[in-house]
C-alpha cells in the first residue's frame, strides 16, 4: 500500500523468519517461533505482513495486527471504536535507521508505519492505531512518537513477563 515499500501476508515456510533480528528478544522470538499462527489456530484474529525494499526485495520487517472492538481510545469517551492495534512489530536490523529511497524523505521504519495507517484509515469506523511498546526502550519511542503516536495517560502497565510496557496510540483524523 504504501510509497517504496511492499506488503504482503507472512506465510510460515519464510525461511527469513528464521533469522529475523530486531534486536528485541521478545520480538524475535515472537517471529521466529511464528506465534501469530498459534494465536490464530485458537480464534484470534491477527494478520501477519512481511515488509520487503521491493518486490522481491529483501525483509525490511514483520508486523502482527488486527481490527479489534475496544473502549474509545479518546478519554473524554465511554463508548467502544474500532482500533488497528500493533501486537508485534519489528524492523530488521539492517534496515533500522536506514533512509527509503523508494519513499520520499522517508526511512524504512516510517514506511511500515505509513502502511499500517493506510489499512487502518481504508477500514470504515477505524478511530486509531495503537501499540504496546517497552517503557525502557527509548529509541522505539521516541520514533513512535516521531510518527505521530501519544503516550496514552494511563501510564504504564505489566505484562507476563514483567517488563514495564507503555500504552501508545495514534487518532485518526
Amino acid at each position: 500500500m504504501a510509497q517504496g515499500i511492499f506488503v504482503e501476508l507472512a506465510v510460515p515456510d519464510d525461511s527469513f523468519l528464521d533469522v529475523f533480528c530486531c534486536g528485541q528478544a521478545r520480538v524475535d522470538q515472537y517471529f521466529r517461533t511464528r506465534e501469530w499462527l498459534a494465536e490464530k489456530s485458537k480464534g484470534g484474529s491477527l494478520t501477519t505482513y512481511v515488509f520487503r525494499a521491493g518486490e522481491s526485495g529483501a525483509v525490511v520487517g514483520y508486523a502482527a495486527v488486527s481490527f479489534r472492538n475496544q473502549p474509545h481510545p479518546d478519554d473524554a469517551s465511554s463508548s467502544k471504536a474500532k482500533v488497528l492495534v500493533i501486537s508485534m512489530l519489528g524492523v530488521d536490523q539492517a534496515f533500522q535507521g536506514q533512509m527509503n529511497p523508494s519513499a520520499d524523505d522517508q526511512s524504512y521504519a516510517a514506511s511500515v508505519m505509513a502502511d499500517l495507517e493506510e489499512r487502518a484509515r481504508s477500514k470504515p469506523n477505524c478511530v486509531a492505531l495503537k501499540l504496546w511498546v517497552r517503557s525502557t526502550n527509548a529509541r522505539a519511542i521516541g520514533f513512535y512518537k516521531k510518527v505521530g503516536f501519544v503516550t496514552d495517560p494511563a501510564g504504564p502497565f505489566q505484562l507476563d513477563n514483567g517488563d514495564p510496557m507503555l500504552t501508545m496510540r495514534k487518532f485518526l483524523r
